[in-house]
């Protein structure tokens, strides 16, 4: 892993070096060769719905389908006109079959998208007057999040880390590619141990987009929640809380040779619908799925939707490699490479990974420790999905199989997206990558399916982002809050709801809501979904950080349910007057405490109370004293000076007298000698008042 030097872009120049770097002829020239204008009807894709009995035949007759999403008990391949003539001839007849323009919404027309410096996207503060390219009305092109990789690494050094670890397939045969780059996220980054560490330090967050190249949404979602986190720092309690204490690591685009290509296909003239979504021809390089390792690829036409060059990214992990919906056909969009990890996309963030996390072998038999940290999310699209392993069957063994599943059905409580393992929701796949970061790792992983085809498809208008956005961003919010305990945390109760105030006397007041419903709620998921129980407990800490949090304070209920409000008050003292982080957790049923919500408090001036005297012991006023008898009272001594006294300082710095004493020596210094004289006084006391009651008497 290595710190890179700061590109500048050359706007367009760097994609036609990609095409160029392809060799391909004719049809295959370049980027736009196939795509000049919007072709007719029949160049459309089509949508072919199949039955998860026929799914097995298909995959027989037509090797490498390119399966999208699923539909109940069916699945939906993304095909061309030719592929569904070959199955109809192999008597697989589809349930239905619509074209994919017909499939966003209605008729398109042609609208010609430049490249343009500018747009209107998300930056962070420091970065607010800079701008970068966009293609296809706003998405960053490559060039654009390298350069946005380097300028926040620039901007926010306090903070960001941009680590350079590998490079991409066309880079390691001299043909151009590009840099695999990873930003590094933390307070005091540059003092933090060499991220080689397998989390000594700080517990990590991983979070990988666009490994498929025409999953352009994907690379938005990190870029915002990049953003998301370096304004929020010092501004946002959850934010700085979590980069005190967690290091999160952001791959933009994990497949930058592909998408250089498909942002290309998609500047020009393209074909969208009224609500601005592409609907590209088949013969299109919009389609790109893989990688572009071209050594392989022998295409037999120029229909791109089913014959592509390049290895799937998420076919060409270690792990039950080449078994299910793999393909060894190199021109299908499921291809899975030569031989596992033979891609250096994938071995390269292999590598990064087992730096981060450190090695534990899970496999199918043993459970990663509750205290393993850790969390990996990748995003992708689309069909509203969040998967968790196993993928390659769904039969298998997941050895922390309960706490995985908690964990992805709280990521999709703001969205009710479909959760599960791939082939409970979908279909099996094999040679993925959270099958195999799980296995080896022992760290939960994830994969996100964004968006429908109502909404978009593969190549939703940019106005959508926003929207997408606001779905998935609590849910990372959680894998990435959650990841210092993920085995832990996710099976506990989460705060929803959380208000802290100091008070004038230094105390803190401390009210909110607590819920163990927080999980997703889609249909299809509810027998998978987690049981919900009553919240338990609740309790406080008062801290600097995560890290720090000791103590904790017990809070007030207000009844009983899986959601109940609570409150309380946390006393002031030298520890709690010094922090100013309040923290809130809450435990269910199962017994384990939920993720730490945080907030921000004032901190106070404290001022130790002295210690008091003790106070003598009072007498009983009621209580008779005896009488004593008056005694004559002792001639005080003379202050006068004698003929041989001086009122200078003698050597010892007081006044001498003729037998060389100090004066102060005649007075008492014990205790009982100032006993005695003060008895003494009070009988010189007493006396003087029996005589004057005795003559007052008399008179």
């Amino acid at each position: 892993m290595t710190k890179h030097p700061r590109p500048r872009h050359a706007p367009r120049l760097a994609a036609a070096a990609t095409a160029a770097a392809l060799g391909l002829s004719g049809a295959f020239a370049g980027p736009l060769a196939a795509v000049a204008q919007p072709g007719p009807a029949q160049d459309d894709p089509v949508l072919l719905t199949l039955s998860a009995t026929d799914l097995a035949a298909a995959e027989d007759a037509v090797p490498g389908l390119d399966v999208i999403a699923g539909s109940g008990s069916d699945v939906v391949v993304l095909a061309d006109p030719q592929t569904e003539e070959a199955l109809r001839d192999e008597g697989v007849t589809p349930l239905r079959a619509q074209s994919y323009s017909e499939s966003l919404g209605g008729q398109t027309s042609t609208t010609t998208f430049t490249a343009e410096d500018g747009g209107d996207y998300p930056l962070p503060e420091r970065l607010s007057g800079n701008d970068y390219e966009t293609f296809f009305g706003g998405y960053r092109t490559v060039e654009a999040y390298t350069e946005y990789a380097h300028d926040l690494a620039e901007a926010y050094p306090e903070l960001v880390e941009l680590v350079d670890f590998g490079d991409s397939w066309l880079k390691t045969q001299g043909r151009g590619g590009h840099d695999l780059l990873a930003l590094r996220i933390t307070a005091d980054v540059a003092e933090q141990p060499a991220p080689d560490d397998a989390q000594e330090g700080k517990p990590r967050f991983a979070l990988i987009a666009q490994a498929h190249a025409r999953e352009i949404i994907t690379s938005e979602i990190a870029w915002r929640y990049a953003g998301e986190l370096l304004d929020g720092y010092g501004a946002d309690a959850q934010a700085t809380v979590l980069l005190d204490s967690t290091e999160v690591w952001i791959n933009f685009q994990n497949n930058p040779d592909g998408i250089q290509i498909v942002e290309d296909a998609l500047t020009g003239e393209v074909p969208t619908t009224e609500d601005g979504d592409a609907a590209p021809p088949y013969t299109s390089q919009a389609w790109q799925r893989k990688n572009l390792n071209d050594s392989e690829f022998e295409p037999t036409s120029d229909v791109w939707v089913s014959q592509q060059p390049g290895v799937d990214l998420n076919r060409n992990w270690g792990f039950h490699w080449g078994e299910a919906s793999s393909s060894t056909n190199p021109t299908a969009a499921s291809y899975r490479g030569t031989a596992p990890h033979s891609e250096p996309e994938v071995d390269a963030l292999a590598e990064l990974l087992r730096d981060l996390f450190g090695d534990f072998p899970a496999e199918n038999d043993t459970p990663a420790p509750d205290d393993r940290k850790g969390t990996y999310v990748n995003l992708h699209s689309y069909s509203d999905y969040v998967i968790y392993p196993y993928a390659y069957d769904a039969e298998a063994e997941v050895p922390n199989l309960e706490p995985i599943k908690a964990n992805a059905f709280r990521q999709s409580y703001a969205n009710d997206f479909a959760t599960g393992k791939a082939g409970e929701i979908l279909y099996d796949n094999s040679g993925n990558d959270i099958d195999w970061i799980y296995s080896q790792l022992g760290v939960p992983a994830y994969t996100y399916e964004i968006g429908t085809v109502e909404t978009g498809g593969f190549f939703p208008a940019y106005d959508r982002v926003d929207e997408f956005w606001g779905q998935v961003a609590p849910g990372i919010r959680f894998a990435a809050e959650a990841a210092y305990e993920p085995y832990t945390a996710s099976l506990g109760a989460v705060v929803s709801e959380l208000d802290a105030e100091r008070q004038d006397d230094g105390s803190i007041s401390i009210s909110g809501t607590a819920t163990d419903a927080a999980y997703g709620n889609d249909p299809s998921s509810l027998e998978r979904r987690p049981e919900e129980t009553a919240v338990e407990a609740v309790e406080a800490a008062v801290a600097e950080d995560r890290n720090s949090i000791g103590e904790t304070v017990p809070l007030s209920l207000d009844g009983e349910g899986i959601t109940v409000g609570y409150s309380g008050s946390v006393a002031l003292d030298e520890r709690t007057a010094a922090a100013g982080n309040v923290f809130v957790r809450a435990q269910n049923g199962s017994g384990q405490w939920g993720p730490w919500q945080a907030a921000f408090v004032e901190t106070f001036e404290f001022e130790p109370t002295p210690s008091p005297t003790e106070p003598a012991e009072p007498t009983d006023p009621a209580e008779p004293t005896e009488p004593t008898e008056p005694t004559e009272p002792t001639p005080a001594p003379t202050s006068e000076p004698g003929p041989d006294e001086t009122d200078a300082p003698s050597p010892g710095g007081g006044p001498s007298d003729e037998a060389g004493g100090d004066r102060d020596g005649a007075l008492p210094h014990t205790g009982a000698e100032l006993t005695a004289l003060l008895a003494g006084l009070l009988l010189l006391a007493a006396g003087t008042v029996a005589v004057w009651l005795t003559v007052r008497r008399r008179t």
